[in-house]
């Protein structure tokens, strides 16, 4: 019971967490612009704050800042459907195991985790990666477990 309690508020939190901060939020200092400090506590706007800043006055206003949570949200769409690619890739190989592979997708890179029973499907699983449409980088972290 204490397990599920732990995870149940783990997972709460971490939904908060990925939630994007409201304009009001961020605004902390209520001048109606975001400025690079205050984004920091929006990682996802903080990293490309520059990009987002249209104007260049080193300020978001509230529609510059719209306008980053739809790109951020376009991008995760996009990395949702090339995770889905990449395993759909992963799956039609019939002699990778995925179920033991994980897929995450971020901005075109993708990493590769888990456990495979031999160094050839790790390989083989990177190539076939890298050939997916929308892929610009692999990270390949499959490790070898051999089976006892």
């Amino acid at each position: 019971m204490r397990v599920l309690l732990i995870l149940s508020s783990l997972a709460a939190s971490a939904a908060a967490f990925a939630q994007p901060a409201d304009f009001e939020t961020l605004d902390r200092n209520r001048d109606g612009h975001v400025s690079r400090v205050e984004a920091m506590a929006a990682p996802e706007i903080a990293k490309r704050f520059g990009q987002f800043d249209v104007n260049k006055d080193r300020l978001l206003s509230k529609e510059e800042y719209q306008a980053a949570l739809a790109d951020n949200e376009r991008r995760a769409q996009r990395d949702a459907a090339l995770t889905a690619r990449v395993k759909a890739a992963l799956s039609a190989e019939r002699s990778i195991p995925t179920s033991g592979i994980a897929v995450d997708a971020y901005e075109g890179e993708v990493q590769l985790s888990g456990f495979v029973p031999a160094p050839d499907l790790a390989s083989r699983a990177g190539r076939l990666t890298a050939a997916v449409s929308g892929v610009r980088m692999v990270h390949n972290n499959i490790v070898v477990r051999h089976q006892r």
